[in-house]
């Protein structure tokens, strides 16, 4: 695999992406967007797989229909897997990485839309900084406000303050969310170390990935990421770059209904258990 500019080789990346009823126009705007990212830095033959949780035979239908459109593209191609069962995000994102060899795997969300730089800047940094584990990006909701992705750890009072606060209590604690979000520390430079990555989109260094195990599976949805981070960070650096930009159409786990917010506690105290319990601030 070569870069159109330069004899050097480039290293291989590979992408996975985890369906569960996922809309099909955002997997289509997230597949154009990856497209468009890896003719930018003149990648071609990059593998994705999309490894589809729904286990509902009408949408495995609409999905193949749909990636079939992308067929005749040199830049990607696109494996399409259907799960027995439903082993959860994480689960669902090892199971995609086994068949996937290279040193950089790019982790993402259906719901998520690339920027046209986005891969070209996070392969500058992962070939370069040998040290880097983990590469988050920066970005926006698709009504354009800012989402912060890097977070500090955080506490049993600012999760819950987050996901079931009422907006006048929020404004009133708005120091305690600017710490979690990473709002109060500058950023001096285009790339940080930041302490926790969204799992929405995320580069890894296979290298290390496998070491620490993947995704802990007993994660099935929510803090996954958070724990993959600080995983990841003991064998290291996790960096978010300012240039990487990302739209993201999702979150807010309490407006998705009573099952996310159990899956949102049950992940929560399995994340303290193991890292330690931290309740205010």
């Amino acid at each position: 695999m070569q870069n159109g500019q330069s004899s050097d080789p480039i290293p291989q990346l590979t992408l996975s992406v985890v369906l569960f009823h996922s809309p099909l126009e955002q997997l289509r705007a997230l597949v154009e967007s990856v497209i468009t990212s890896l003719r930018a830095a003149h990648l071609s033959g990059v593998k994705m797989v999309c490894w589809d949780n729904s286990c509902d035979t009408a949408y495995s239908a609409k999905c193949q229909q749909l990636l079939a459109d992308f067929a005749s593209q040199d830049s990607l191609t696109l494996n399409y897997v259907i799960a027995d069962h439903n082993g959860g995000y994480g689960a669902g994102h090892n199971h995609a990485m086994s068949s996937c060899e290279g040193p950089f795997h790019l982790i993402l969300n259906p719901d998520v839309q690339l920027a046209e730089e986005a891969i070209r800047l996070a392969m500058e940094v992962l070939t370069s900084a040998p040290s880097a584990a983990l590469l988050a990006p920066t970005g926006r909701r698709d009504s354009g406000e800012r989402e912060y992705f890097a977070k500090a750890y955080p506490s049993v009072w600012v999760l819950g303050l987050r996901a079931f606060g009422p907006t006048w209590l929020k404004r009133l604690s708005g120091r305690a969310l600017a710490r979690y979000e990473m709002r109060d520390q500058p950023n001096h430079g285009e790339v940080r170390p930041v302490t926790l990555a969204s799992g929405c989109c995320m580069w890894v260094r296979r290298e290390i990935f496998d070491a620490v195990g993947g995704f802990d599976e007993r994660f099935f949805l929510y803090f996954e990421d958070y724990d993959l981070s600080l995983k990841m960070a003991q064998l290291g650096q996790v960096l978010e770059h300012s240039q990487i930009r990302i739209v993201h159409h999702g979150g807010d786990a309490a407006r998705k209904g009573a099952r996310h917010i159990r899956w949102f506690i049950s992940g929560a105290m399995r994340f303290f258990n193991r890292w330690g319990w931290k309740w205010f601030g």
